[in-house]
């Protein structure tokens, strides 16, 4: 990807209120233009990892981003046995720290 590169972390529901998904659509918009996502689930938002219900996940990692998922925040609600959804990968937050780090577009946290 030609784009710039940014990081985008949920600790939110993804699902439930009007602006729930809000912070998903952004990500598949930077994407879409040409720009590499990372969306990290963490706390609260590593239920969208278990749910086959979320299209932008899939989107994101159709157009070349990756949807990364907290091990500890999976382990800590009882989700790390969970089927996860296969456009998810299971990532430590040290791992989160040189993609930050290299990011020179929008870091942001939900």
């Amino acid at each position: 990807m030609a784009g710039r590169s940014h990081v985008l972390v949920e600790s939110q529901v993804v699902w439930g209120t009007p602006e729930a998904g809000e912070f998903l659509r952004e990500a598949v918009s930077l994407a879409e233009s040409g720009d590499r996502v990372i969306l990290y689930l963490v706390e609260e938002g590593v239920f969208a990892a278990v749910s086959d219900g979320i299209p932008e996940l899939a989107r994101l990692v159709e157009l070349g981003s990756e949807v990364w998922v907290d091990r500890f925040s999976l382990g800590h609600r009882a989700l790390a046995a969970t089927r996860l959804s296969p456009f998810v990968r299971v990532k430590a937050a040290e791992e989160l720290d040189s993609v930050v780090r290299e990011a020179d577009g929008r870091v942001a946290i939900h």
